[in-house]
């Protein structure tokens, strides 16, 4: 028997008075807080996510009292290279090119700014090189201003202290970006 995933645990059969089959899912919040949703009352939204390690250290972006990749959702039209460069420089103030897929998650959530929307969240994470740039916070969007600071550089060190908002092991995703940059 295979063990029990994320999804398996979250998603759940509620049956109506027809005996029908209607599926729901638990989304989180950012601060834990869960709502169980109808399938059909779902949004889907691919996200992709750059990680930049240059001298020891990995480019984060720091969002309420936590870190978190450069990154963010897919608009309509646009490629997975579109997409990542877009995000991160929006983000950063970097220019960086896609090296390698490191991994690819999904997560039922609620977004912060809103309590009618609920997502069904593909993160795709890449490694990534440097082409140029500066480090500002030029790009963010207004919204993105109440919670986003300017990045940071952290020594890949210090990763295990920090806390995330996302739902990977952030360690083990340095850790192959890491062995990435070194092929």
């Amino acid at each position: 028997m295979r063990p029990r995933s994320f999804i398996d645990r979250a998603t759940k059969w509620c049956y109506n008075s027809s005996m029908e089959a209607r599926k729901t899912v638990v989304c989180k919040g950012l601060f834990g807080e869960a709502v169980e949703v109808p399938v059909n009352e779902l949004r889907f939204r691919p996200s992709v996510h750059g990680i930049l390690i240059q001298d020891s250290a990995v480019l984060l972006c720091p969002q309420w009292d936590g870190w978190d990749y450069p990154g963010g959702g897919i608009d309509l039209g646009e490629t997975l290279d579109e997409a990542l460069v877009r995000e991160v420089k929006e983000e950063t103030g970097i220019t960086i090119r896609k090296e390698r897929l490191l991994h690819v998650s999904d997560n039922f959530f609620q977004p912060t700014f809103t309590k009618e929307q609920h997502w069904h969240g593909i993160k795709i994470y890449y490694a990534c090189s440097y082409v140029g740039g500066s480090i500002t916070a030029d790009g963010l969007m207004e919204h993105e201003k109440e919670y986003m600071k300017i990045a940071e550089w952290i020594p890949v060190g210090k990763i295990a202290e920090l806390k995330f908002y996302n739902q990977v092991d952030n360690g083990w995703l340095i850790d192959l970006a890491m062995k990435a940059a070194a092929v």
